[in-house]
């Protein structure tokens, strides 16, 4: 696949913009050492619709869907590439629902860079991490090779696979609007799946999804360290441990 053209549009997504920009920061990073330019809407980003969608307000949703699918087909990018699942999973399962067809090739970050993973030297890191599948990346949109292919990639770094993965992954507790009508619920969740992955042996959770990452990385209470994909492979190309 060539992107050589900067025909990659960038969907930043509002949790990677506004709570956990640190993963926004490690997309853009080895998307410039791989040598793959996107293109970027900035203050013209606006919102996908998930969360009306989710909420039930379908009326509103495709309120907001059609004045982002209007944005995203004016861009003219060849891909529309994302990190949040929540994102990836309404472009590509429930705009063609709500009668609207983006003419972009829709993939999650993950899928995107494993094509170019090759390109990088990566650098050891010497871990024992427990992967999470996110719940609208894995079981809602199939996609479950990619982020483990970016991992074992990885020098040193050894992928422990929980019993309860792809499509019967455990949740981070933050799904479903649990973690904004429940935050203690939702926090309790996510502790008792770290003590878990802790058990069989892990020394870091890892996730693909902003909503898991800062779920998780709020409830570790120092049980294990919590990554995402995109900081790992970043701290793999540039050579840092953290």
């Amino acid at each position: 696949m060539d992107c050589s053209n900067g025909e990659v549009l960038f969907w930043v997504g509002c949790m990677s913009s506004y709570r956990v920009p640190e993963l926004a920061k490690s997309m853009m990073s080895v998307a410039d050492k791989l040598s793959i330019p996107l293109k970027l809407l900035g203050v013209e980003e606006g919102c996908c619709g998930s969360i009306l969608l989710r909420l039930g307000d379908r009326r509103g949703a495709l309120q907001v869907a059609r004045v982002t699918a209007n944005v995203i087909e004016s861009s003219n990018a060849k891909i529309l590439v994302t990190h949040c699942p929540g994102c990836l999973r309404t472009f590509k399962l429930d705009y063609p629902q709500l009668g609207l067809s983006l003419t972009v090739d829709v993939k999650h970050s993950t899928q995107l860079l494993a094509d170019y993973v090759g390109r990088a030297e990566l650098k050891p890191i010497n871990m024992r991490v427990a992967y999470l599948d996110p719940c609208h990346l894995g079981r809602h949109v199939g996609v479950y090779d990619e982020p483990r292919l970016l991992l074992r990639s990885i020098p040193g770094l050894e992928v422990v696979e929980p019993p309860e993965s792809r499509e019967s992954s455990l949740c981070c507790g933050a799904g479903g609007g649990v973690r904004a009508c429940y935050e203690e619920l939702a926090m309790a969740v996510a502790r008792e799946l770290l003590a878990y992955f802790k058990f069989l042996g892990a020394e870091a959770c890892v996730t693909a999804c902003p909503f898991c990452y800062y779920n998780l990385k709020a409830s570790s209470e120092g049980l294990l360290e919590v990554y995402d994909v995109l900081q790992l492979l970043d701290m793999s190309i540039r050579g840092v441990k953290s």
